[in-house]
């Protein structure tokens, strides 16, 4: 799915969040969205779901393959939620139900969003779960019961049964130890290329966009201040901000040599 995001600005409660900002996504890309804590990232994601609190306005352009969805009503933007744009978040432990089993987290967009049987669901959801390394016998777990790896592998799974579009990945790693980041990263890349899903990967870590995006955007205080491939913003970032964010990725344990490129089958499992 395309995305042509031209002009959005957004306020919370009169303050300005985001300005002005413009963002492209094609068909089958993955784009990353980079900047410090509070610059606006989540905002923007959540303007892209129709999720923005109540006392949000907002103004400009949102696109997919070009269908305005800025002031589109409540049950049109459910049914875009699920079925064509899902959402992966950084905390899983707090993004999962409680109460509802493995299985029936992952079910539950079907359920939703598509006219399937019980035993249908059950299949689709479990094939799902598979494909993200968890085998049958997490489908009775509780959400309590699992690592936080697990946790987010589930909201992977959860996200992507529904086959959507366009998949949001609100800083699906930074709750993570870095090897489970690893993991984690190369099983969404290799989810969405499986899939032909467009991707927007957000983050604060250069590091986690070099394997999971080819394009980006550096935000700083609401404001797309750099943009272009995520190898050349890495070897030659232009902004004092783009030079901070970069630095602090070099300092980490993901390394950033591999900018880009896709998980291989072997790692797709794990």
């Amino acid at each position: 799915m395309s995305v042509d995001i031209q002009g959005l600005s957004i306020a919370l409660g009169g303050v300005p969040i985001v300005g002005d900002v413009d963002l492209h996504i094609a068909d089958h890309s993955r784009v990353g969205l980079i900047g410090a804590s509070g610059s606006g990232k989540s905002m923007i994601a959540k303007a892209m779901m129709g999720l923005l609190p109540s006392t949000a306005t907002c103004a400009g352009s949102i696109r997919y393959e070009g269908e305005e969805i800025v002031g589109m009503g409540e049950r049109e933007l459910a049914d875009l939620r699920g079925r064509y744009v899902s959402m992966i978040f950084q905390n899983p432990g707090s993004a999962l139900n409680p109460v509802l089993t493995v299985m029936q987290q992952v079910m539950l967009p079907l359920a939703l969003h598509f006219n399937l049987s019980a035993v249908q669901r059950k299949a689709r959801a479990a094939a799902m779960l598979d494909k993200v390394g968890l085998d049958a016998s997490f489908g009775s777990r509780f959400p309590h019961q699992l690592s936080g790896g697990q946790q987010q592998r589930v909201g992977i799974a959860t996200a992507l049964v529904g086959a959507p579009k366009l998949i949001l990945a609100d800083e699906p790693t930074t709750s993570l130890d870095s090897i489970t980041q690893r993991q984690i990263v190369r099983l969404l890349v290799s989810l969405a290329d499986e899939s032909g899903a467009s991707m927007l990967f957000i983050t604060h870590d250069f590091s986690v966009l070099a394997h999971a995006t080819d394009d980006c955007y550096v935000l700083d205080a609401g404001h797309i201040i750099e943009s272009g491939s995520t190898r050349t913003l890495l070897d030659r970032p232009r902004t004092s901000q783009a030079q901070q964010l970069v630095h602090a990725a070099r300092e980490l344990t993901l390394h950033t040599g591999s900018g880009g490129a896709k998980a291989s089958k072997q790692e797709r499992g794990r």
